[in-house]
C-alpha cells in the first residue's frame, strides 16, 4: 500500500476538522466516503470530533440520518452495515451497480474560545 494511502485518513481528519471549525453554532457538515475501511468513516469522524474539541473548543454531534435510510431503503441500492457507530455505511451491491456509502452528518453544537 502507498504511503499517500496510508496518511489518507489523517488528511480527511484535518479537512473534517476545517469543516467544523468554519461553522456557526447550530450548522451541520455531512462528512461521505465511498469506502468501506472504519478508518476512513467512522475513525475519521471520531477522531475529528475530539481533536476539534480539545485543540478548538468546537463541539458537535451526529444528526439521525434515519430518514435517509427511509429513503434509501425502497431503492435496494444497497443493504446497510448494522456496526457503523457514527454514520450510515451502504454496502456494495453488484446488481444495481452501487455502493459503498457511508455518510455522517454533524452538527455544531457549542464554541468556545481558547483562552
Amino acid at each position: 500500500m502507498s504511503q499517500i494511502r496510508l496518511d489518507l485518513p489523517q488528511l480527511q481528519v484535518k479537512l473534517l476538522i476545517n469543516a467544523l471549525r468554519s461553522l456557526k453554532v447550530g450548522g451541520s457538515v455531512v462528512y461521505s466516503t465511498c469506502s468501506l475501511s472504519p478508518m476512513q468513516n467512522d475513525a475519521v469522524v471520531e477522531n475529528a470530533a475530539v481533536i476539534a474539541e480539545h485543540e478548538f473548543g468546537t463541539k458537535c454531534f451526529e444528526k439521525s440520518l434515519i430518514r435517509l435510510q427511509k429513503h434509501l431503503a425502497p431503492t435496494k441500492l444497497g443493504t446497510f452495515a448494522k456496526n457503523s457507530q457514527r454514520g450510515i455505511l451502504v454496502l456494495p451491491n453488484l446488481r444495481s451497480n452501487f455502493g459503498s456509502m457511508y455518510v455522517c452528518k454533524l452538527q455544531k453544537s457549542a464554541y468556545k474560545s481558547k483562552m
